[in-house]
């Protein structure tokens, strides 16, 4: 008998399954290294196009602006045709608008959409896979919509036998008639992708242009059934729009007829008509507030008001007056539209090409560049208060700038304190103006030119009350020689006051129509500063004022005595107009210290219409409009 024996069971080494883990383990971190990789990078994937164009390796910057050179250069030479039953109509190219930033970030995004995927995209792509975006545009496109509401349109009311159509007031239909819809909503986006498709082939094709066909079919409905209502509805229904400028091409939009009409009503007079029978609904028309006939015939041909001020100064304030009506001239505002005077002008910067200038800085007048634009945005103010337009933001400045009427000035500042007006009316207007020189100086001019339908026009009035007298002050001055006083002369005087405005509104035949106010504005006093020699002691205790004598000083009987210290001006440099003002024009170059510095400037008001104040409203230091904070900067 044999002995068993043991049999020892073999067993498979582990080391194929370690290795093979191991590198599942460090080709999945790899590919996990490549997926970051992809994510973090800043620039856009290999073979990335946008419509044709070419943005591999690209960044956004990069990448936008050559799209945009591409868009702004080709666009235009897109034409697309769209086409129905023997109707067509082309679209205005020019006036497609690019979404250019949403097509970039699109062909960003390519590669980054999911992480995990990422880094197959990325490989791919630098293998030689490729990805097309295609021009974003945004589906409210006015070109293409307005291409796709003369299309419909001109189906709508085209004198063919249709089973119902527009006539007049009224929506006829024939029962049983074959009806033909069109999806409007579809020919909208098949519009869109037929023009990006054009725009691709024009670049890869080049040429000088691309034209392109679009034919839109309708769905028919047979006799015996039943008309989708509703689809009638979407296609014949339409808000009404007014007639626009497009301040690209400086062409008029077409304006549309509003439509609608009760569908419920409709359904139900086509269930009671026989077969055959031609039957008809009321329809609400709803007439544009302004047609292209309108827009067309008045578009600015009506001055709606103007204002002419003097610029004085220094070489450098004239030429920040200038520079700034520049900015503003030609300025157009849409209906609706708010005008900014500091968006128009852009920062008033050395960079932009403004030169110093006075501005008051804490009740001081300080050198900074822009000094002067203040005259230009009274000016307009005061060009605007001869209108019915809406005032949205103005506020006076600390002291009385005197080249407007007291109440009729508007300060501004950078970044913070800006003069603001709407266009309340049904068309454009736009903003001329411009300075010039003559005999007696330079000039600023402002002109509002819009459409006048009423005929109406404005006068603005004001009333001053609450004047101050400059007072007069003393400092001490080491280089002042002794026994003289000096009066500051780059600090002048003012006088302070407060003034109320009015704008009166007038029929074309003169009737008053209403006096409305426009709140009240409130100008600090500055005082007369007079300079002293710190060793003659305040000049406020000088007796007959006269300082006490220096012993060690002879002084010369027959030179000038000082000044009384108890007279608040220098007789050498007063300017007749105004007793608490040192000199007809700041040096500073604010302007004129007081409004009736120079008497040869008129405003200009409508000649013969009296400029009334308002007898039942009485002035008062109450205001809707607060007085600039002497802590406030402004030019």
């Amino acid at each position: 008998m044999m002995e068993g024996q043991r049999v020892a069971k073999g067993g498979g080494s582990k080391l194929p399954w370690i290795i093979t883990g191991t590198v599942a383990a460090l080709l999945a971190a790899a590919y996990l290294g490549v997926c970051a990789w992809a994510s973090g990078k800043d620039a856009i994937l290999p073979n990335v196009s946008v419509a044709g164009i070419d943005v591999s390796n690209m960044l956004v910057e990069q990448a936008r602006e050559k799209i945009e050179a591409a868009v702004d250069q080709r666009a235009s030479d897109v034409i697309l045709t769209l086409s129905y039953d023997g109707l067509e109509e082309t679209l205005d190219s020019a006036g497609v608008r690019v979404d250019v930033e949403k097509s970039v970030q699109d062909a960003r995004r390519i590669g980054r959409e999911n992480f995990f995927t990422g880094g197959f995209q990325l490989l791919s792509h630098m293998l030689g896979a490729s990805t097309q975006v295609p021009l974003a545009i945004p589906e409210d496109d006015p070109a293409v919509t307005g291409l796709i509401d003369r299309m419909r349109e001109a189906v709508a009311s085209r004198d063919e036998n249709h089973a119902y159509e527009l006539k007049g007031d009224r929506l006829e239909m024939t029962k049983g008639a074959p009806i033909a819809a069109v999806d409007w909503d579809e020919a909208k986006l098949s519009a869109r992708e037929a023009w990006q498709d054009a725009f691709v082939q024009l670049l890869s094709e080049g040429g000088e242009q691309m034209e392109r066909e679009l034919l839109l079919t309708a769905v028919t409905q047979g006799e015996g059934e039943e008309p989708d209502f509703e689809a009638i509805h979407r296609e014949l229904v339409c808000e009404p729009r007014d007639a626009a400028l497009d301040l690209e091409s400086m062409e008029i939009t077409d304006h549309v007829v509003g439509v609608d009409f009760d569908v419920k009503q409709l359904q139900n007079a086509y269930r009671q008509a026989k077969g055959g029978e031609t039957f008809s609904i009321p329809v609400t028309l709803t007439q544009p507030k302004v047609t292209k006939e309108d827009l067309g015939g008045h578009l600015f041909q009506d001055l709606l008001g103007e204002a002419t001020s003097q610029v004085t100064g220094a070489a450098s304030r004239l030429y920040n007056v200038t520079l700034s009506a520049n900015s503003c001239n030609g300025k157009i505002i849409l209906p609706g539209e708010v005008f900014s005077y500091n968006d128009t002008t852009g920062p008033r910067s050395v960079a932009n090409g403004y030169r110093l200038g006075s501005v008051y800085v804490g009740g001081k007048s300080e050198q900074q560049p822009g000094g002067g634009v203040c005259q230009t945005s009274s000016t307009l103010y005061y060009a605007v208060l001869h209108t019915e337009l809406e005032i949205v933001e103005r506020r006076c400045h600390q002291f009385a700038v005197g080249y407007v009427p007291d109440g009729m000035d508007a300060t501004v500042y950078d970044g913070g304190i800006d003069f603001k007006f709407k266009n309340n009316t049904d068309y454009p207007i736009k903003i001329q103006s411009w300075t010039y020189d003559n005999s007696r100086g330079r000039f600023i001019t402002v002109q509002i030119y819009g459409t006048n339908v009423s005929g109406r026009y404005a006068v603005p009035t004001n009333s001053v009350f609450d004047v101050v007298a400059p007072t007069t002050v003393y400092e001490p001055k080491e280089s002042v020689p002794r026994g003289e006083l000096i009066l500051d002369m780059e600090q002048n005087a003012y006088r302070g006051r407060k003034a109320r405005t009015w704008r009166t509104i007038y029929e074309a035949d003169g009737t008053k129509v209403e006096s409305e106010e426009m709140g009240s504005s409130s100008y600090k006093m500055r005082p007369n500063t007079y300079f002293y020699n710190p060793a003659d002691g305040d000049p406020t205790t000088w007796v007959d004022g006269k300082p006490p004598a220096d012993p060690g000083t002879a002084v010369d009987p027959g030179a000038n005595p000082p000044v009384d210290p108890g007279s608040t001006v220098d007789p050498s440099t007063t300017n007749p107009s105004d007793p608490g003002t040192t000199s007809p024009v700041d040096p500073g170059g604010e302007g004129p210290a007081d409004p009736g510095a120079d008497p040869g400037i008129k405003p200009p008001v409508d000649p013969g219409i009296p400029a009334p104040v308002d007898p039942e409203t009485p002035p008062s230091s109450d205001s809707g409009l607060k007085p600039l904070d002497p802590n406030n900067m402004a030019g």
